[in-house]
């Protein structure tokens, strides 16, 4: 073996040092944690019934009212969608240019899905996948990264890379 240099040396002695600490707590340190520990098992019969112990006070327990309430509104049936729906985004949308005077979309890449075969990006608040038009006549979602989503736009033939943004 040729001439160590002075990094490979340190590199050696931090790795002996671990090797003798490693050698010191399975040979030395830990034998008499075992005595220990071996004297202190409990037989098969205590286990069995601090268990049931156990058990029996867990099933002591009832639910709160507050409990019982989560439980009824999980089970039911919501009557208002907690998402977005696109026809309310679009007024949305509408309303946020014009007060802007703003003749061009904006494009705002804001949310990444990746449910194993299926990717979905986040666009202006909308649920795409690969090959759907966007919102906005003539976009199309060419390809979905998690850091980027690239949109092909028909009547230009341009290709837009839009970064995610947080």
């Amino acid at each position: 073996m040729g001439k160590l240099k002075k990094r490979e040396i340190i590199i050696l002695a931090i790795a002996g040092l671990f090797v003798l600490y490693a050698g010191y707590e399975f040979l030395i340190a830990r034998p008499a944690d075992k005595k220990v520990q071996t004297s202190a098992n409990v037989d098969s019969a205590k286990k069995n019934t601090s268990l049931s112990e156990l058990t029996n006070e867990l099933s002591k327990d009832k639910l709160t009212d507050f409990d019982m309430y989560v439980v009824k509104k999980i089970e039911s049936d919501w009557n208002k969608d907690p998402f977005w729906k696109r026809d309310l985004y679009k007024e949305w949308a509408a309303k946020e240019n014009a007060d802007k005077g703003s003749v061009t979309a904006k494009i705002i890449y804001s949310g990444y899905v990746d449910s194993g075969k299926n990717k979905m990006a986040i666009i202006n608040g909308l649920e795409y996948r690969i090959g759907e038009q966007l919102e906005m006549e003539g976009y199309f979602l060419r390809q979905i990264t998690p850091s980027k989503v690239i949109i092909f736009n028909k009547n230009t033939g341009d290709r837009e890379e839009i970064p995610l943004q947080e």
